[in-house]
């Protein structure tokens, strides 16, 4: 599974709102927006590389969406490189890790 991360000026314009209750204005959610931290997901899950660049291309033609990486689903691991397992469903934690072979912006 992949996934596209980047930023939408929509929801930084909505983000301080509802955690803060008050509006912000257009320039804080601009720069928030032009930050390359705090990314987030901004795609539903793909099944191949193939449908996150045609999402990535679609993501271009529009100025209020920023693509940053994208991200594959893989298992978790700790420090040693041990598959971290869940303990409640015994099965291995699932997290997005950045994938290289894309390459971003």
């Amino acid at each position: 599974m992949f996934a596209v991360y980047g930023k939408s000026l929509q929801k930084e314009r909505t983000r301080k709102y509802r955690c803060c209750k008050y509006k912000i204005s257009d320039e804080t959610a601009m720069r928030a927006f032009k930050k390359d931290t705090g990314a987030y997901q901004i795609s539903p899950d793909y099944s191949s590389e193939k449908q996150c660049l045609e999402f990535i291309d679609l993501a271009k033609s529009y100025p209020e969406v920023r693509y940053l990486y994208t991200a594959k689903l893989d298992r978790a691991r700790n420090k040693k490189g041990e598959v971290i397992i869940n303990e409640k469903i015994s099965r291995p934690k699932m997290k997005y890790f950045r994938f290289k072979d894309i390459p971003n912006q």
